[in-house]
């Protein structure tokens, strides 16, 4: 019963994962592939600086919007064979690496998605907003201080396996709910692979504050 479960919370997530918000705006909205403009990645940030701002709001909700319904209703499945609740968290983050998944390799787009970091953002405040405020904080922190928004998304991830595995509540869930969360992160770091090269050789353009914003921050490798 629950490995057939898990199936289906696997297909249902995958699924709506793949609904990406970048795509779908910018083949109905602007009739073109955001995959064949800026840097080639169907991600928010890429989708925003090709497109404008305007849509930007319309495409982070989408991505926010599917990893809820994803999360919410893995969640509920687990319910089906766990009436005390127990592992609702389990499903909830299965369900968020599965919309990740999706997200990063759409099958309807060639495999070929964003780089998930809202996604597993989304998934770790639905599933325990403590793991979700901590991954956060370390999101904002590291973009404050060193002002690379890849750095800070893939510290943000790993601070929330952290996070998972100190706040989850019993020894028997903690190494499965942790690794999960593990498991995300390093999907992330793979999917950043060049964003770390780039910060490597000293090349990763940094996030530019207020209007002394220069145009190199239109070059910026999608970081989402």
């Amino acid at each position: 019963m629950i490995p057939l479960l898990f199936v289906l919370i696997a297909i249902l997530s995958y699924g709506l994962g793949a609904l990406n918000g970048a795509m779908i705006l910018s083949k109905f909205v602007f009739h073109k592939d955001i995959r064949k403009y800026g840097s080639h990645n169907a991600g928010y940030t890429n989708f925003v600086r090709v497109f404008g701002a305007k849509w930007g709001p319309a495409v982070f909700a989408v991505d926010v919007l599917k990893t809820a319904i994803a999360v919410l209703a893995g969640g509920l499945i687990m319910l089906i064979v766990n009436k005390d609740g127990t592992y609702v968290t389990v499903g909830r983050l299965f369900a968020g690496f599965c919309v990740m998944l999706g997200h990063m390799y759409p099958v309807q787009y060639q495999f070929r998605g964003g780089k998930g970091v809202v996604c597993c953002m989304a998934t770790l405040w639905l599933a325990d907003w403590r793991v979700g405020l901590v991954a956060t904080g370390v999101f904002v922190i590291v973009v404050a201080f060193s002002q690379y928004v890849s750095l800070a998304s893939m510290c943000a991830c790993f601070a929330g396996a952290l996070a998972t595995w100190l706040f989850t509540p019993t020894e028997e869930l903690r190494g499965l709910c942790g690794s999960l969360v593990l498991i995300m992160a390093m999907f992330i770091i793979w999917r950043h692979r060049g964003n770390i090269f780039r910060l490597i050789d000293h090349k990763e353009p940094k996030v530019k504050w207020g209007r002394t914003a220069s145009q190199s921050d239109k070059r910026m490798q999608d970081k989402f």
